[in-house]
């Protein structure tokens, strides 16, 4: 699957030793606490960007390491794949601030998780491993953390090479470290 424009897919990754830890807390708080006139637009804008690499007419695979919380998690979750590193962290922590998550991320995981876990999940804003994502099927693949952005080409090139369909990438667990 390659677009018009020779693009072959996207990595969305972290430009340092993390993914992201979601939206700043504090301009969040101030977007909810002024009776949520900022708020509406704040949740537009992050929803377009969001639907905009799901419904990407390439594959769009997340790259993640380290810490991926909140409404990072929420754009990792619109991707087409997720690649992550060994031992990063990834949450939707919303709840414990009193808010929930508003930009997908609730019904994406409730298609790869299932009821039970994401209501654990989201209801208890817990912090979970990127194997504890793998066995829960919110992650394609662990890989170690050197190797997160090697892997998500190689999802690309599995998956334009039409061997591999995004469902069917063979979610697995590397042994390397």
């Amino acid at each position: 699957m390659i677009s018009a424009s020779g693009v072959r897919g996207i990595v969305i990754r972290g430009a340092g030793r993390h993914f992201s830890s979601g939206a700043d807390l504090d301009d969040l708080r101030n977007a909810v606490s002024d009776r949520g006139a900022r708020a509406p637009a704040l949740l537009r804008n992050n929803l377009s960007a969001f639907g905009f690499f799901e419904n990407c007419g390439v594959p769009v695979v997340a790259a993640i390491q380290g810490v991926c919380l909140g409404s990072a998690f929420e754009l990792a979750l619109a991707c087409h794949a997720r690649v992550c590193g060994a031992g990063s962290v990834l949450g939707l922590p919303e709840s414990t601030f009193g808010l929930m998550p508003g930009c997908g991320g609730i019904t994406r995981m409730l298609s790869l998780a299932g009821r039970a876990r994401t209501l654990e999940l989201v209801l208890s804003g817990a912090t979970f491993t990127a194997e504890e994502a793998l066995a829960w099927n919110l992650v394609d693949v662990v890989t170690p953390r050197k190797h997160v952005i090697a892997g998500a080409v190689e999802m690309i090139e599995r998956i334009t090479a039409g061997s591999a369909g995004i469902q069917s990438s063979g979610r697995h667990e590397t042994d390397e470290g």
